[in-house]
């Protein structure tokens, strides 16, 4: 089977982006700054120097660049659905998650769209 006949399973586009993002995990209440390579309204893939492991649930907060005065804030509950553990290039331990937004609000998907537009 070549690659153009598998059918892509995502809902929604990935559109490759480079945003500021930070995530706490219910249980141990520390906020982690991650940096988003792409983003849908179905989640986000990124890079971070702390380690989540897979189901972990997260409090995310996007700083979408709206205008250059200032980031927007949306704030969105995330789920790890993959992690890979990498090193930086200085030596230190990164992972790269995949996070799935299970339940967007209204307000946050129309943040969404509007950025990704």
């Amino acid at each position: 089977m070549n690659k153009t006949s598998v059918k892509e399973r995502r809902a929604y586009e990935r559109h490759d982006t480079r945003i500021d993002i930070q995530g706490t995990a219910d249980e141990s209440g520390a906020v982690a700054r991650m940096v988003a390579s792409n983003l849908s309204l179905g989640g986000l893939y990124c890079t971070s120097t702390t380690d989540f492991p897979e189901m972990t649930r997260l409090a995310v907060r996007l700083m979408l660049p709206v205008s250059q005065a200032k980031p927007e804030p949306v704030d969105v509950e995330a789920v790890v659905v993959r992690r890979e553990k990498k090193n930086g290039s200085n030596g230190d331990a990164r992972y790269d998650l995949a996070l799935y937004f299970p339940n967007l609000s209204e307000r946050a998907r129309g943040q969404i769209e509007r950025y990704l537009s």
